[in-house]
């Protein structure tokens, strides 16, 4: 049976072995910040040295949660007996006695990049910031960066994820926007890779959508593209763009060509919330921010499309859970992706219970 012909569910547990957006950098001053990630309480803070540092919110004396003390130095200092903790873990400092209790929190490993901290949730032993997505176009001249929001979405992050995996939606729920009546029956093509799913649509000769007759140059029929790479667990990067009609195509320069970046760093919180914190990189008027900040007000209007359309569907899916849901071609692109997600599910479970 092709998938698509039925879009399972993905049994609801969370990939651990895997890197995610804590937090957004800026947001780390001098106090501690508490986040709910995978359905854990962490704690984060960052050092008098600038590292960042993040472990379980709690202090494992009354449980106060670590988030509500302060920043001590390097270290994280109790808001109620003063028990100070250092980055990893180890209790170092109790103001009250000589000798210091035999406890510890789990640490987690962190790492800055592209204006964020992410955190593993897994194994400490597997962390490798070398795995964590990179955005070459963000580092280069030419290129400008916007960032947008923390779009708290009460969805299982895999419903964000299947909207991410198809470009079909924007036609209906973006009309304004991103969508295009050319694009209606414009082929959908997908492709397995080695990082999860891309997905693609290509619209040769087409009207221009709202946003690129906003931001483009053109005054007659383009060439679009829209390229949806969805990176397990959570990271997708949406590649949109358009040049004049018959000149270039994604690959290629072309006539007013166009370009941007959509990127999503989506957070699973609980069973049934997500943070998707997005910003988007583009290859025009990369030196005027006030263009980064026109294209994400376009771009907060489509999310919250996306967000109501996503909360709705979650509401239903939770008071018709077990029932069948029929498939269409067009979530071949999805089911592939929680195919991949589930192999991965299995195989941390298989190692679990090895150990």
């Amino acid at each position: 049976m092709r998938l698509g012909v039925h879009l399972k569910d993905s049994g609801m547990s969370f990939i651990r072995n895997a890197w995610y957006v804590a937090t957004w950098a800026h947001e780390l001053k001098e106090k501690p910040l508490s986040q709910t990630i995978l359905s854990e309480n962490i704690v984060l803070w960052r050092g008098q040295d600038g590292r960042v540092r993040a472990a379980e919110d709690v202090c494992p004396h009354r449980f106060l949660p670590l988030s509500k003390g302060r920043v001590a130095g390097n270290d994280l200092q109790c808001g109620y007996h003063g028990l100070i903790f250092n980055g990893a873990g180890e209790c170092v400092g109790a103001p009250t006695q000589e000798t210091l209790p035999d406890c510890k929190i789990r640490q987690y490993p962190v790492y800055e990049n592209m204006e964020m901290v992410w955190i593993w949730m897994g194994d400490p032993a597997q962390a490798n910031p070398d795995d964590i997505y990179d955005l070459p176009e963000y580092h280069q001249d030419g290129w400008g960066v916007a960032f947008g929001d923390a779009l708290d979405v009460e969805a299982n992050y895999l419903l964000l994820c299947d909207n991410l995996c198809d470009p079909t939606h924007v036609n209906y729920v973006h009309p304004s926007t991103l969508g295009n009546p050319d694009e209606i029956n414009a082929p959908v093509t997908h492709e397995d890779t080695s990082w999860g799913v891309l997905t693609e649509r290509l619209t040769p000769d087409s009207a221009p959508t709202g946003f690129v007759a906003s931001f483009g140059s053109h005054d007659g029929r383009v060439d679009m593209w829209q390229r949806y790479l969805m990176y397990t667990p959570s990271v997708s990067i949406i590649d949109f763009g358009a040049t004049a009609a018959g000149t270039g195509s994604w690959q290629e320069g072309g006539d007013g060509r166009i370009q941007v970046y959509s990127c999503h760093f989506m957070t699973p919180i609980t069973e049934t919330r997500t943070i998707d914190r997005w910003l988007h990189v583009r290859n025009f008027e990369s030196e005027d921010p006030s263009v980064g900040e026109q294209i994400s007000d376009q771009f907060r209007i489509a999310f919250a499309e996306d967000k109501e359309i996503l909360q709705a569907v979650q509401e239903e899916e939770t008071r018709h859970e077990g029932r069948f849901k029929i498939g269409l071609d067009l979530d071949e692109s999805a089911g592939l992706f929680r195919l991949k997600i589930n192999r991965i599910l299995r195989g941390e479970t298989l190692a679990q219970a090895a150990e």
